[in-house]
């Protein structure tokens, strides 16, 4: 609530500084254009000029209340649906390492100690587990296993055989990760932001379906969301399981889907905790004829595996059938012994290396998979520009982003009263990692410093227009500083606090052309303002600087509002976010700042070659200023690349978005939501261990 009502307060203090601001620039302009200007009141004109914008705001939020009072509730479940249907397809894809193939998975049912779901049988295959569901009364599955059991892969198979089977009136199965949810759950709102930030619903439509009980959660990973192995009572994920227990559909337990690993479900029911009414399933772990039924059909020389196939039969309890029991590490294997050099067709591992002595242990099998899963990944996937990845390179960054989460998790450490997430990979939150003992002092300093030296340069250079600022010399010199104040409370305190997610209402992304179109209007008005000025003042600029200048104004401008707005659809990936949030952060002061001083220049008659200067140092000030406060998650983003260099103890990447893209596409990250993580917990921990251990 608190958070809520701090970023109406913000928006609010933003919108009456914004109208401040366009009151005295209009009034500045009339008392610089003098005589030019008649009778006209400057005070009048400027807030008559003001008035007509928020008028047509007004008119227009009218319309979009009207609007969103007339959801189709089965309307916006289709058009979820077929969304949900396109990101599960390709999450699937992806996770299957670009397969359509996987282990038929075993489950069996494990009673609960009481208030079990109605209608479980002793167990299925993966391929039954979607009737299996349908015949739970209510229809509410925990599903548990070993670490890389095939949890996930399950849950995605069931989610895609219920919308297949889905009617007009059943709800969607959306997918989430427990690691994004708060310390005190609220699972109506938590369902609707997920719903308006990932899938671009309004926030009506998304309200109206999570109501109407028309959104089945799938809700992925209780285990990630305390450090302790054996969570009690009073845990965040007990905490989590008492508000599910709390979600109501009618008289009953609300429908819903639900992972877990299976030693930390064990433990949340020795301290009394669980799922109520729900069944709860534990997958198998995979047989060796399973395992030789999956390789036949993944590989493409089942005889370079003869020998470890007959070792999985001859041995079905050893280290190696064991090690190989999961479909995650049937699936590393794969990867890794399948790799092939790409002009030669020769393959780099031979399958039988898996029966070398020092692999003693299902453990040992693991980390030797892991260790080369990278440099498998790396060849198999290269760069879509110059050369590949370095292996080398890869390992260190992923190394640094899974020693953060790790620590994370291990510490449950919170600032601001928000916990950071021990598996959510999200680019505006990383900002702890660049400094981990002092992460306020490592945003407020230099957020501070970058406004007072863009307040301090842009009172210099209004001092030098002489007329145009002289009735207001005082009141701008107390505004900048008004605005350093608040540059200190909003990035030390108040932003901390917030997810730095813009909820759009746009239910379909606009294209590029669209967003051109309305950036040549917007651009193509700031052009003719300042021509007019121009014309009105008899500038000594010649047309041959004063026409490209205006282009080049109105042009940018143009560019600058054909970049998607962060939060919108077009940039709602992890990585395409933070993009628009530094374009917007960076440019959209430095683009208006830079337009007022060139008007200031034309109308107090500067000549060509100061009027250019004036505009470049104006945009330049008017970025340093605005940046911290207008938009801190860019600067956040900025600062984090600067302080985590190769040479220091936490090397990222300087284009570190463009990096977790490649690895998504690779294999070695997936997206959930808004946020990336590692494609499987093993390997996070992994890279997190072998750093520890090297320290």
């Amino acid at each position: 609530m608190w958070s809520m009502a701090s970023a109406r307060g913000r928006t609010y203090g933003f919108g009456a500084a914004t109208l401040v601001a366009c009151c005295v620039t209009v009034a500045m302009l009339m008392r610089a254009l003098g005589s030019s200007a008649g009778d006209v009141d400057p005070l009048s004109a400027a807030i008559a000029l003001v008035s007509f914008p928020l008028t047509v705001w007004s008119g227009y939020l009218t319309f979009q209340s009207v609007r969103w009072q007339e959801t189709d509730l089965i309307d916006a479940s289709a058009r979820l649906a077929a969304q949900v249907v396109a990101v599960e397809r390709e999450a699937r894809r992806q996770l299957l390492g670009g397969h359509d193939r996987t282990v038929d998975l075993r489950f069996v049912f494990r009673p609960s100690p009481a208030h079990s779901a109605h209608g479980a049988d002793v167990g299925g295959t993966l391929a039954e587990v979607a009737d299996y569901f349908q015949r739970l009364r209510p229809r509410r599955m925990v599903v548990t296993g070993a670490p890389g059991a095939g949890k996930t892969v399950l849950a995605m198979q069931l989610m895609l055989r219920l919308l297949e089977q889905r009617g007009p009136d059943e709800p969607v199965p959306v997918r989430l990760s427990l690691a994004s949810s708060q310390a005190h759950l609220d699972v109506e709102a938590w369902l609707a932001r997920h719903l308006v930030g990932v899938y671009h619903l309004s926030r009506p439509a998304a309200h109206a379906l999570v109501v109407a009980r028309r959104v089945l959660p799938v809700l992925d990973g209780l285990d990630e969301l305390d450090s302790a192995p054996a969570p009690g009572y009073g845990s965040r994920s007990a905490r989590v399981l008492r508000a599910l227990n709390a979600y109501q559909q009618g008289v009953e337990k609300a429908e819903l889907i639900l992972t877990c690993r299976s030693d930390t479900h064990d433990a949340l029911e020795e301290a009394k905790v669980w799922a109520h009414d729900a069944a709860r399933i534990e997958i198998l772990p995979v047989v060796p004829t399973e395992a030789r039924r999956f390789l036949n059909s993944r590989v493409d020389d089942p005889s370079r595996w003869a020998e470890v196939l007959d070792s999985l039969d001859r041995a079905p309890t050893g280290p190696l059938a064991v090690g190989l029991a999961t479909p995650w590490r049937l699936t590393l294997a794969v990867t890794v012994y399948e790799q092939r050099d790409p002009d030669t067709g020769t393959y780099a591992h031979d399958p039988n290396h898996l029966l070398s002595a020092h692999l003693n242990s299902a453990e040992a099998v693991g980390t030797h998979l892991l260790d080369l899963f990278i440099p498998a990944i790396t060849g198999l996937y290269p760069r879509t520009r110059a050369a590949h990845f370095d292996p080398v390179l890869v390992r260190t960054w992923l190394t640094t982003l899974a020693r953060h989460l790790d620590h994370n998790a291990t510490t449950g450490r919170a600032i601001a009263g928000r916990q950071l997430s021990g598996t959510d990979i999200v680019l505006s939150r990383l900002w702890p990692l660049a400094d981990s003992r002092r992460p306020r002092t490592a945003l407020v300093l230099p957020a501070v410093a970058l406004s007072a030296t863009g307040a301090l340069a842009l009172l210099g250079l209004l001092s030098t227009q002489g007329p145009l600022v002289a009735p207001w010399p005082y009141l701008a010199a107390l505004t900048m500083m008004g605005l350093i104040a608040s540059v200190i409370w909003l990035v030390a305190w108040d932003d901390l606090k917030e997810d730095h997610e813009y909820h759009p209402t746009r239910t379909r992304p606009r294209s590029f052309t669209q967003r051109l179109s309305g950036g040549l209007r917007i651009g193509g008005l700031a052009t003719g303002a300042l021509a007019v000025i121009a014309v009105r003042q008899d500038t000594p600029i010649p047309p041959a600087v004063a026409v490209p200048a205006l282009l080049a104004c109105g042009g940018a401008l143009a560019l600058l509002f054909s970049v998607p707005s962060p939060g919108a659809p077009e940039s709602s990936h992890p990585a395409l976010n933070i993009r628009s949030h530094l374009i917007w952060s960076l440019l959209a002061p430095a683009l208006l700042f830079a337009e007022l001083m060139f008007a200031a220049a034309l109308a107090s008659g500067k000549d060509a070659a100061t009027a250019l200067a004036l505009t470049g140092a104006g945009g330049c000030a008017g970025g340093l200023l605005f940046t911290p406060p207008l938009a801190p998650t860019g600067l956040w983003y900025v600062i984090l690349l600067v302080r985590t260099r190769r040479w220091s103890p936490r090397p990222l990447p300087w284009r570190l978005g463009h990096f977790l893209t490649w690895c998504y596409d690779a294999g070695l990250v997936r997206v959930a939501g808004t946020a990336y993580q590692f494609r499987h917990r093993e390997l996070q921990d992994h890279l997190a261990r072998d750093a520890a251990a090297h320290r």
